[in-house]
């Protein structure tokens, strides 16, 4: 059977993940589906994790193992990318872990439906991972119902939870340097197919930590937010004109979200950053505010943020005093 089914290519970014990197490699090597090649990118990591890594691959001859200078995430998942020899491709994060079907459910679908990309929904955790009945049905979607829904819920983003035909990676790449970078390429795969198959299912656990990147307290690589949807929305006014507005309300909520994050902020490094905020408040502003994707209560924050940095800085502190009180 493992001779009929076409090779899927894992690739693990591998950075200060001891305490978890068993865990996930664990649950790639146990999955069903056994026709694999899984690369544990080891990108510079300071703990033990590329000796573990190598270990893993003289115990298994599916593992191919890339120990590189620290380079981020995009680097590492690059560097799989690179040397990848799978008709499909998959990622994981190294401090997450995944269903035992999950590889096996979303091929079935992509050769069900014939598509070229194929996802599952996610499993968030702390600690313990929590058992979730995954009986749904899959749906197969044409890529408008995928991205409006993508980018209007802000779902569906995550590069982790899919498995994709090798084809859409012939000339694409992650951004190196850059942090927050799936939601963009996610776009830009989901725009190169026709269909897509949704697996409503819990597959993949999204394992919550403590100083990981989506945790981090303000930094300023959350500040990348900004070019990335800015990037998608520019696409999207070029190739795809009436999804604009869904992309637009993506890039000012992500202004707004990291103004209140840096508003009372006064360390120097993160002016700049700033005056960039309310420079794209005040040059969208006009269209923001008819925008129905938009909520309302974002159109005050705009709306203050237009007017003075300190009538946002009042409105903020008024907004989150508000939401402490419900």
């Amino acid at each position: 059977m493992k001779e009929k089914l076409p090779l899927i290519s894992v690739i693990v970014p591998v950075y200060n993940v001891e305490a978890y990197i068993h865990r996930c490699v664990d649950s790639i090597l146990n999955q069903t589906y056994v026709n694999l090649e899984v690369i544990l990118v080891d990108d510079g990591s300071p703990d033990n994790c590329g000796h573990i890594c190598d270990e893993y691959a003289q115990k298994d001859n599916r593992i191919k193992v890339i120990h590189q200078v620290n380079g981020g995430l995009s680097a590492a998942r690059n560097a799989g990318l690179n040397i990848c020899t799978g008709k499909y491709i998959g990622f994981v994060d190294s401090d997450d872990c995944i269903h035992p079907e999950m590889y096996e459910r979303l091929y079935k679908d992509i050769c069900k439906f014939q598509v070229r990309l194929a996802f599952c929904n996610t499993n968030k955790c702390k600690g313990t991972i929590p058992v979730v009945e995954n009986n749904l049905p899959s749906e197969c979607k044409d890529k408008e119902f995928v991205i409006l829904k993508s980018m209007t819920e802000h779902i569906w983003w995550a590069a982790w939870t899919k498995l994709y035909e090798r084809s859409l990676f012939d000339n694409i790449r992650y951004p190196e340097g850059k942090t927050n970078e799936d939601y963009a390429i996610t776009m830009y795969i989901y725009d190169m197919c026709d269909r897509i198959v949704v697996n409503y299912n819990k597959l993949y656990n999204y394992c919550i930590r403590e100083n990981s990147i989506c945790t981090s307290p303000l930094n300023l690589n959350k500040f990348d937010q900004i070019d990335n949807t800015l990037e998608v929305m520019l696409y999207m006014s070029d190739k795809h004109p009436g999804w604009k507005q869904a992309a637009e309300s993506v890039f000012i909520t992500t202004l707004i979200k990291l103004l209140g994050l840096s508003i009372e902020n006064t360390e120097s490094k993160y002016v700049q950053k700033k005056r960039e905020i309310f420079h794209y408040i005040k040059t969208y502003y006009a269209s923001a505010v008819c925008n129905p994707y938009i909520l309302f209560k974002q159109k005050i924050m705009l709306t203050a943020a237009r007017i003075s940095p300190l009538c946002f800085k009042l409105m903020f502190r008024l907004y989150v005093l508000i939401q402490q009180k419900k």
